[in-house]
C-alpha cells in the first residue's frame, strides 16, 4: 500500500491535513490540494492511484473538475472517489455526478475513519 498514491482535494485545509492523517497512518501516501485548479495541475504532472475530490469548493467546484477531467482523458485518473457535506447535492444529485462524471464512490461527509478507510481499500488494496 506506501506505493499508492492518493490526491486529497478540499478547499478547507482541516479536512485535508485529517484525511491525510488518517490515509499516511494505513501506510497511503497523499498530496493535498485545497483548489480544483490546485487539483488540475497537479493531475496534469503527477500520477495517482485515487483522488478524493470535495464537490463544493469556491472559484471551480468539483463538479467543474470532474467536467474538464472528462473532457481530457489524458489527465484523468481512473479512480476518483466524490465527497461533500453540502446539503444542496441531494441523493439523486450525488448518483447522477456518479453516472455522468465517472466518479466510482462517494463519500457523504462527515464520515468516520473507518468509512473512509472502508472506500479507499476496496479500490487500492
Amino acid at each position: 500500500m506506501a506505493n499508492k498514491r492518493i490526491l486529497v482535494v478540499d478547499d478547507q485545509k482541516d479536512i485535508t491535513d485529517m484525511v491525510t492523517e488518517i490515509l499516511k497512518s494505513s501506510t497511503y501516501s497523499c498530496v493535498t490540494a485545497n483548489s480544483g485548479q490546485e487539483c488540475l495541475d497537479k493531475l496534469k504532472n503527477e500520477k495517482f492511484d485515487l483522488v478524493l475530490l470535495d464537490l463544493a469548493m469556491p472559484e471551480m467546484s468539483g463538479l467543474e473538475v470532474l467536467s474538464f477531467l472528462g473532457e481530457n482523458p489524458e489527465t484523468r485518473p481512473h479512480n476518483i472517489v466524490i465527497f461533500t457535506a453540502s446539503p444542496e447535492y441531494t441523493e439523486k444529485d450525488l448518483k447522477k455526478v456518479t453516472e455522468w462524471y465517472g466518479a466510482i464512490e462517494r463519500v457523504l461527509k462527515p464520515f468516520t475513519e473507518d468509512q473512509l478507510l472502508a472506500v479507499v481499500d476496496k479500490y487500492l488494496k
